[in-house]
């Protein structure tokens, strides 16, 4: 094994097997390399134990911990769980009987795989190479722990100025960073260059990426699909392709796409969630149940176990004939989750209004949401969970305005707010817009000029355009002035109501308020 000697004598590395001669014989090996400081886990849940006690250097992980314990799905609680740093190695063993679950673990980032059985040489092989890159790009890690995203940056250049074999890596990031700070010229440069010498996908979905950003969202989707025709086994694409006709309200694509994934690498519990969203909101409550149970019952017992599923899970069976039993089954395992607080409460207000309302009983239903609105505004920091799934059930029973507030307060916070609320959120502001415009237009004799709405729409889009990668208060007051003249010009015309959503999205892009369609008075 040719790495230095100070290196292998500092090494923590942690074989996970769940099979002891297995375990022994990788553990021979490495001693015969010069690793000194090797431990054993024979399940996941001593893995994650040993790896919060001490963080290793290694971890040789092999796929199949048996039922519901699996490689895969311990890599993903070391990872969101911050347990195991980006600065760790991370190999996952496999059969070759599970090739297609090599592919899905691409998606939670393995350093590496080894391929079932695998002599000391490639074992050896595959480890020194993956400790290399990691020691080379360490600094960079550490930087994108504590989200020092220009640190990220600098670290990369040094990367890319000493370490040229990384440098592929080192772009990769960097591009990253740079679209996080909004500096989309410099990530397109990055991602232009890389496609001119290389056909590597991360490139191409990067640059569709900056293409989305910059609200170019047809482009987008279009070079997304390309993507997907030559690499039908990269997976990011067909998340990104998912999430654009997702948050476009076009559900029936983000769902083929978002299938199609799932049967190639069925363990992505993000992706998982977003399809039992999609059953749900498409009236298909039977495959939104059965999704999200895969979801619940692959989560069960870990810390990534959360409300938020088991609340799909039980808006699903609502929806279902004969589900009283497992309704009632779903709603006792969901207490624990909320701790049996005034949060508790709250929710099992929110549930019992949906089993009303879908019941008939509307004046029930919106006793339970009352009661819940009022419990709401008693907690003093109340979860997002629970602000969610509040406004969610506030629309459900035609308390529009309430739902409305509660999302502008999520936003307000900076709580990223579901695909599905959103759209229900701009369903609503819309018709009230729609309906702010029909009275103002029944108030005015005369026809909009529309020639004057085509040229301040015009001088609006230049405005948000210069907005979209830099926020200037003045020229944000300017778009303002001019979304309120049109307005009162034309407040039916469809192009408004457009303006005023484009607008919506780049100022809360940047972290500022909505602005409500306003006519000037007269």
């Amino acid at each position: 094994m040719f790495l230095p000697t100070e290196v292998l004598d500092k090494m923590r590395v942690v074989i996970a097997d769940a099979n002891q001669v297995v375990r022994t014989w990788v553990r021979s090996q490495l001693s015969q390399a010069g690793v000194k400081h090797v431990t054993m886990a024979g399940s996941s849940a001593d893995l994650l134990r040993q790896c919060s006690a001490v963080t290793p250097d290694v971890v040789l992980c092999d796929h199949n911990f048996g039922e519901k314990q699996d490689g895969l799905r311990v890599l993903e609680e070391l990872r969101l769980n911050h347990i195991l740093p980006l600065g760790s190695v991370f190999l996952l063993v496999t059969g070759d009987n599970v090739r297609r679950r090599v592919v899905a673990a691409a998606e939670f980032a393995p350093d590496d795989y080894l391929l079932k059985p695998f002599t000391s040489g490639q074992l050896g092989e595959r480890l020194v190479r993956a400790v290399r890159k990691k020691q080379a790009l360490k600094p960079v890690y550490e930087q994108m722990e504590v989200r020092n995203l220009e640190g990220v940056i600098a670290e990369c250049d040094k990367v890319l100025s000493d370490l040229p074999v990384y440098s592929m890596d080192a772009l990769r990031i960097r591009a990253e960073a740079l679209i996080a700070l909004g500096r989309l010229d410099e990530a397109t440069e990055i991602y232009k260059a890389v496609m001119a010498r290389n056909t590597v996908p991360w490139a191409r979905i990067g640059y569709a990426i900056v293409l989305r950003e910059r609200g170019e969202i047809a482009e987008a989707a279009r070079q997304a699909a390309e993507i997907n025709e030559e690499f039908p086994e990269f997976m990011g694409v067909y998340d990104f392709l998912g999430e654009l006709h997702e948050q476009a309200g076009e559900l029936d694509e983000a769902r083929t796409y978002y299938e199609r994934a799932d049967s190639i690498a069925p363990d992505n519990l993000r992706r998982l969630r977003a399809l039992g969203e999609i059953y749900l909101e498409s009236g298909d409550p039977e495959r939104a149940a059965m999704m999200m149970r895969r979801v619940v019952e692959r989560t069960e017992g870990t810390s990534l176990a959360n409300a938020d599923d088991h609340l799909t899970l039980i808006k699903s069976l609502i929806d279902l004939p004969d589900a009283a039993e497992a309704l009632n089954r779903r709603i006792e395992e969901l207490k624990p989750l909320l701790g049996g607080n005034d949060t508790a409460d709250m929710m099992a207000d929110v549930i019992k209004a949906r089993m009303l309302a879908q019941q008939g009983d509307e004046n029930g239903a919106r006793e339970a949401i009352d009661r819940a609105l009022a419990a709401h505004a008693r907690l003093t920091q109340p979860p997002g969970f629970a602000t969610h799934e509040l406004a969610e059930a506030c629309y459900a029973t035609g308390k529009d305005e309430a739902a409305s507030e509660l999302v502008n307060s999520l936003e307000t916070a900076g709580t990223s707010v579901a695909n599905r609320l959103k759209r229900q959120h701009g369903r609503s502001a819309r018709e009230r817009a729609q309906q702010a415009a029909a009275e103002l237009a029944a108030e005015t004799a005369a026809g909009p000029d529309l020639d004057q709405v085509d040229e301040e729409l015009s001088r609006l889009a230049e405005l948000i355009r210069k907005l979209e990668p830099e926020w200037l208060d003045e020229l944000a007051q300017e778009a303002r002035n001019i979304l309120i003249d049109v307005f009162t010009l034309a407040p039916r015309e469809r192009r408004v109501i457009d303006a005023h959503i484009q607008y919506n999205r780049v100022a809360q892009k940047h972290g500022h308020d909505r602005h409500k369609p306003t006519a000037r008075a007269s």
